[in-house]
């Protein structure tokens, strides 16, 4: 009996013929891809497609023109509110223009009128012949002027313990309106000669010592009686007999204050400066300068104080061609 093989159903030729077959499947399936009438079909259509990019066009436009319509009615707003702001403020300038052409035609018509007025006092002053002149009542020919100043406490400044620097000021003001002046001296009312080594002389009056002067005067230290008799009787004694022929003297009396005898004063002043027969004038000018620096300055009826001073100046003014001047303020 013949032995036969065994048959092997798996073998090499089976997986070659089985592979060859799966191979000719796939590369039919790869060759018929593509081949089809459309190709790969697609979920959207053209027309489809088209529709939806119209659409987007569409609203695209709407939205540009919504956004223009938007920004041009913005624009519109603003500019009307800025239009009538520009509008008020023109009409406020053109108020306050109006204001300032009425006041600049109201000026310039008073300017005019001002202008005339000068003109016309520029011609009469031209064709007036004037002289520099002093004050009315101040003996103008006065060429040697001498003061006695009351140097007590109520003439000083309670601070600074000086003398009120309102009666420099006076002294400065007689000197300038006194044109012809050459000489000048200061006493206190006691009779004391108020500069230093300069006692019983005249003092040339430049402009240079008359400020020194003053400013040694200002803060003079010694204190004197408020009754202007020995400085009065020293000035006269002293200086009169310094004048020359064509010489005039002045004496000027500074205070606030008179504790003296009235009668006694009058008569004393009486014999030492009297009128010449011939003339009928005296040597001697004597004019005063009241300062209230009391309670009740110059109040009439009061018995004490700036009154008696007023009173008993104005007598010896009256009597020696001088003048009393009462200030209303130091």
């Amino acid at each position: 009996m013949i032995k036969r093989r065994p048959i092997e159903v798996f073998s090499l030729s089976f997986l070659d013929c089985l592979c060859c077959g799966f191979g000719a499947i796939l590369l039919l399936f790869i060759l018929s891809i593509g081949s089809g009438k459309a190709g790969v079909v697609s979920e959207v259509d053209v027309p489809t497609l088209q529709a939806m990019r119209d659409q987007l066009a569409m609203l695209e436009a709407d939205v540009a023109n919504k956004a223009a319509l938007l920004e041009a009615s913005i624009n519109s707003t603003e500019t009307s509110q800025e239009r009538e702001r520009i509008l008020s403020l023109i009409q406020e300038m053109e108020s306050k223009l109006a204001d300032l052409q009425q006041e600049y035609d109201s000026r310039k018509a008073n300017l005019s009128t001002s202008e005339q007025a000068s003109a016309e006092a520029n011609r009469l002053l031209q064709s007036f012949k004037h002289e520099n002149l002093p004050p009315i009542g101040l003996p103008a020919d006065a060429t040697h002027v001498a003061f006695v100043i009351d140097t007590s406490g109520s003439m000083r400044n309670q601070l600074t313990k000086q003398l009120h620097y309102g009666v420099i000021e006076q002294i400065r003001e007689l000197l300038d309106s006194l044109p012809e002046v050459r000489s000048i001296q200061f006493l206190d009312t006691s009779g004391n000669y108020m500069l230093g080594g300069r006692a019983g002389i005249w003092l040339p009056d430049t402009p240079g010592l008359r400020q020194q002067a003053l400013q040694a005067i200002l803060p003079y230290p010694l204190p004197s009686n408020s009754d202007p008799e020995a400085g009065v009787r020293t000035a006269i004694r002293d200086l009169k007999p310094r004048l020359n022929a064509n010489d005039s003297m002045s004496l000027y009396v500074l205070g606030d204050d008179f504790q003296g005898s009235t009668q006694s004063f009058l008569l004393k002043l009486d014999r030492l400066n009297p009128r010449d027969p011939a003339s009928g004038k005296r040597p001697v000018s004597i004019s005063a300068v009241g300062f209230p620096t009391l309670i009740s300055p110059f109040q009439l009826g009061a018995p004490q104080g700036n009154s008696r001073f007023a009173n008993i100046m104005r007598e010896i003014a009256e009597a020696h061609d001088g003048v009393l001047i009462l200030k209303p303020r130091i």
